[in-house]
């Protein structure tokens, strides 16, 4: 019998739980037992609809009869909705698509006249679009990180998945004609030309000039390749070779024989004064110089990173301040830069040379040999009376560096590269020769580096050039392990001055020193609350205050408008071991449970009285006595995890116990509640699910692999994943409760875990909080490292809040650092 057309106004079915309109590719209806209809998606979202009738089965949302489903097999098992899929109605444009895909694709667009002359200067710097070193699109104004897309031939005979970093360079779009869009599409190497063509000269200039010397000095700098635009949308980009393990990372290392060390410094200074003459050679002066321009190739050898001396330069151009940007700008170079319109018109020959990258590099010898970055100056000097009493400062560290060494003398050298008058520096290849002859006593000159130096007649300043001045209004500037704070940001949040606080704020303004991850994004400033007289065990945010908890069994409390000390709550008798807050409407309640299996309740209001509210003790057995993890859900329950291996859920209503949860085979350590699902985490390395509705067990999450099973640390739970730590420094990532990623990620324990949106922050033992993105798509879901923030103490909790990532420290410190993150590299 034939079916009827729906009318044509007829509205199409559509899922009666996603209400989303069913079709015959993506939303297909699929016909459950009972006989409805849902789609896939929605089907494979429902639950078990019982614990005792496992994962074989679901309870069907629409009449919640519980019936049989092989989740292995996925709702594909499950038979179309064929009566239903006939009353959809057809595409009107249906012959208009299939005109469209039988159309002939567009003629790639020929070389305009202009861009044939570019293409043979550019030849051999425009990368093929094949080589697509971005995974995803990140932000046009951040230096961004990636990996070749495939094999590169002449002339630059790179391997497929070779690191790269990729430096935006400001362009102005150039939208075709609408006679070419609809007869033509341009090939990459127009749509790349178009964008060199549309540069300033002076830009192209600056440009082929830094990739021609990036060749000529290979093994000195890190080669350019070229330039690349993504098919999708501008920028251009230009893409460097990456070398991940930076200068500054030296200084983390541990000292073992003090001798060697000092060696290895004057070896990396001796080839990082090789790599700055070469760029004199180039006629090329950087202007300002950090520690992580400098990498260290495979062979451990000294090179300068191009693309992170140019993202330091516009860290610098866009207003930041050294501080923030680490940078080392010489006296005359600062002065030109304080000079607004000597710098918009670029009169600075004569003022910045060959001395001023001396002085950079002086204080990249201090902070190499004294391993202490901050006796470098970030900051000017509003006499010469300041700078001689810093001058004399670091000649002092560097001779009870040197003492005893076989570089001892170099300290009088160096000290003459940190003069401020630039004609009262030395030569760089001066420099060189005493380093070489100090560590080889090998004093023959003939072997000294050729001295170019003197045959340019004119320098061109990195710093002050085309490049550098790019994008100096967008806020924040990137770089590989340090993030810049440019003029556009807001800079007032973290310094203001609160010293009528009883001493509990330090502020440290905009303190990037500890930020040294393989990539950082956004912008990090930090404040110190000198919070506890012991370790701070949990951080909790509720009515407008922050509570912070500790082993000095109190709990204090700070205002979250400028992190001032309004109040301290004692009475716990015991080390306080976990704490949460619950918003309601009239008032706050911050609960807190100690290792004493006390529980107290404080009410929080403008009074913040001395009493709890309630108290009580979880039980009295000294064997398993102690509350070690709390959490709160919004049907009126808290609960409670400790050494019994149980979990209780006490109403707030009258604090009376309503439920005990068994299964765990060892102390639960660690609570959350998401989703309508409370998750518990155990010693026994199993993460348990209960029902909020009912505390019926869900299901368990565990990994069964070997050598994978170690104490559940910390849960952190979101709408659709998991993330937990572990005691042997693995943390892991559950989907839809399927493991979709395992990883080592410290040495050491991982005591605090916690996911707020597509962010994963983690810390523990290490001391080092590491950020990283969660990239979903679907198919797999990846994690994206995106900063590492080193701390001074080792890390106990992690606390994301209102663009401010709060941490508590076992050194009695909470360190406020706000952040902005940015999907911006790849």
């Amino acid at each position: 019998m034939p079916t009827t057309a729906p009318p044509v106004d007829a509205e199409p079915p559509e899922c009666p739980v996603c209400l989303s309109p069913f079709d015959a590719a993506s939303v297909v209806p699929r016909v459950l037992p009972c006989g409805h209809s849902l789609c896939g998606s929605c089907i494979a979202a429902l639950p078990p609809a019982s614990a005792a009738a496992g994962a074989s089965s679901l309870r069907c949302p629409l009449c919640s009869q519980c019936v049989p489903y092989a989740r292995a097999l996925g709702p594909s098992s499950l038979p179309k909705n064929l009566a239903l899929l006939t009353l959809l109605p057809s595409p009107s444009h249906a012959l208009s698509a299939a005109t469209l895909v039988t159309a002939p694709l567009p003629h790639p667009h020929p070389l305009h006249a202009a861009h044939s002359r570019l293409l043979s200067r550019f030849r051999h710097a425009v990368l093929p679009e094949s080589a697509s070193p971005l995974g995803s699109e990140p932000s046009p104004v951040h230096l961004a990180f990636g990996s070749l897309g495939s094999d590169l031939g002449a002339p630059w005979f790179c391997a497929r998945g070779r690191p790269v970093s990729l430096l935006p360079i400001e362009t102005q779009p150039v939208p075709p004609t609408k006679q070419e869009a609809e007869f033509y599409r341009p090939s990459h190497a127009t749509r790349v030309l178009a964008a060199v063509d549309a540069l300033s000269d002076a830009t192209k200039e600056e440009l082929a000039g830094l990739i021609a010397s990036s060749a000529r000095l290979a093994r000195m700098v890190s080669r350019l390749y070229g330039v690349w635009m993504s098919p999708h949308a501008p920028p251009l980009w230009m893409v460097s070779e990456r070398h991940p393990r930076t200068v500054s990372q030296l200084l983390e290392e541990e000292i073992i024989n003090r001798e060697e060390t000092v060696v290895r410094a004057g070896f990396l200074v001796m080839e990082a004064c090789e790599v700055i003459m070469g760029l004199h050679s180039e006629g090329l002066v950087l202007g300002c110089l950090g520690l992580d321009c400098f990498c260290l190739d495979r062979f451990g050898h000294c090179m300068l990173d191009l693309n992170q001396a140019l993202a330091l330069c516009r860290g610098v151009q866009a207003g930041a301040s050294s501080n923030s940007v680490r940078a080392f700008i010489a006296p005359e170079v600062a002065a030109v830069l304080g000079d607004t319109l000597r710098t918009e018109g670029r009169d600075f020959d004569g003022l910045v040379g060959c001395t001023s990258d001396i002085w950079s590099l002086g204080c990249v010898f201090v902070a190499l040999l004294t391993r202490d970055e901050q006796l470098v100056p970030v900051a000017g000097w509003n006499s010469e009376g300041l700078y001689d009493d810093w001058e004399k400062e670091v000649v002092t560290r560097l001779d009870a560096t040197l003492l005893g060494t076989i570089l001892e003398p170099l300290a009088a050298v160096i000290a003459s590269c940190l003069r401020y008058d630039p004609k009262s520096r030395p030569e760089i290849a001066d420099v060189w020769k005493c380093i070489r002859g100090l560590l080889t006593k090998f004093g023959d000159v003939t072997l000294a580096p050729d001295d170019d130096v003197a045959a340019q007649k004119s320098f061109r300043c990195l710093l002050l050039g085309e490049l550098s001045s790019m994008f100096v209004d967008s806020g924040a500037v990137e770089s590989d392990d340090k993030t810049q704070l440019s003029r556009g940001a807001d800079g007032n949040s973290s310094n203001q001055d609160h010293g009528s606080n009883d001493g509990f704020l330090n502020n440290s303004g905009n303190d990037l020193s500890g930020i040294d991850g393989p990539q950082s994004v956004g912008v990090f400033k930090s404040s110190t609350l000198l919070a506890h007289r012991d370790c701070v065990t949990g951080l909790a945010v509720g009515g407008g205050f922050l509570f912070s908890s500790s082993y000095d069994k109190t709990i204090n409390v700070w205002s979250l408008q400028d992190f001032s000390h309004v109040h301290c709550l004692k009475g716990h008798e015991h080390k306080i071991t976990a704490i949460v807050v619950v918003d309601n409407d009239s008032h706050s309640l911050c609960i807190s449970g100690d290792s004493g299996s006390g529980i107290f309740v404080w009410r929080v209001d403008s009074t913040l009285k001395e009493e709890p509210l309630n108290k009580w003790y979880e039980h009295n057995d000294w064997l398993y006595r102690g509350v070690n993890c709390l959490a709160v859900s919004g049907t009126g329950y808290l609960y409670t995890g400790s050494r019994d291996k149980t979990i209780k859920a006490w109403s707030l209503e009258d604090y009376s116990l309503r439920c005990t949860m068994t299964g765990h085979k060892s102390t639960v350590s660690c609570l959350a509640v998401a989703s309508g699902i409370l998750y518990s985490g155990s010693w026994d390395g199993t993460i348990r699910l209960w029902w909020l509705t009912d505390h019926t067990p869900l299901s368990v999450l565990e990994d069964d692999a070997a050598g994978s099973i170690a104490p559940v640390l910390s849960i952190s739970a979101g709408t659709n994943f998991v993330a937990s730590s572990y005691e042997n420094g693995y943390f892991k990532v559950w989907k839809n409760d399927v493991l979709v990623k395992s990883e080592k990620l410290q040495n050491g324990a991982v005591y605090a875990v916690k996911l707020s949106g597509k962010w994963l922050y983690t810390g523990g033992w290490d001391k080092v909080i590491n950020i990283q993105e969660l990239l979903d798509d679907e198919s797999e879901v990846e994690l994206r490292d995106v900063a590492s923030i080193t701390c001074d103490s080792i890390i106990t909790s992690i606390l994301p809040w209102d663009e401010r990532l709060i941490v508590g420290l076992s050194n009695r410190e909470i360190k406020v650092r706000t952040i902005a993150l940015c999907s911006c590299i790849c």
